[in-house]
């Protein structure tokens, strides 16, 4: 049984070692530094912070409030078929920009229909 353990053992520090030597080699070194580097200044920089959306969800339940269940359902739908027809028909960039403006319209009109509708939760717009 002890055998058994340190082989793997072994085995387990021959692989770290060669992992070791492969991210701090002459060719990884700058890339693994610089990843660190991105790594630390990542919770600096609020990247995982989503009370920036705040607006956006009030923009939803203001549409949402002017427009009954069943229509901004159909209305999502729609704006996703137009958008996923034009993306595939454009040929430029800013063509394929405005197309995916249309499709996360219609996925934003089409969410609050189902989360009520579906998911049976009531408390989405107050």
């Amino acid at each position: 049984m002890k055998k058994q353990l340190f082989t793997q053992l072994d085995q387990a520090r021959v692989a770290i070692r060669k992992l070791g030597v492969r991210l701090f080699s002459r060719r990884e070194l700058r890339s693994t530094i610089v990843a660190a580097a991105l790594a630390c200044f990542a919770p600096m920089a609020s990247a995982v912070d989503m009370s920036d959306l705040g607006s956006a969800t009030d923009v939803i339940c203001l549409i949402s409030s002017y427009v009954s269940g069943p229509w901004l359902y159909a209305i999502g739908i729609v704006l996703i078929i137009i958008g996923a027809v034009a993306i595939a028909n454009s040929e430029s960039s800013i063509g394929k920009f405005i197309s995916l403006v249309l499709v996360g319209l219609g996925i934003a009109s089409c969410a609050i229909p189902i989360v009520k509708n579906h998911l049976k939760i009531n408390y989405t717009c107050a």
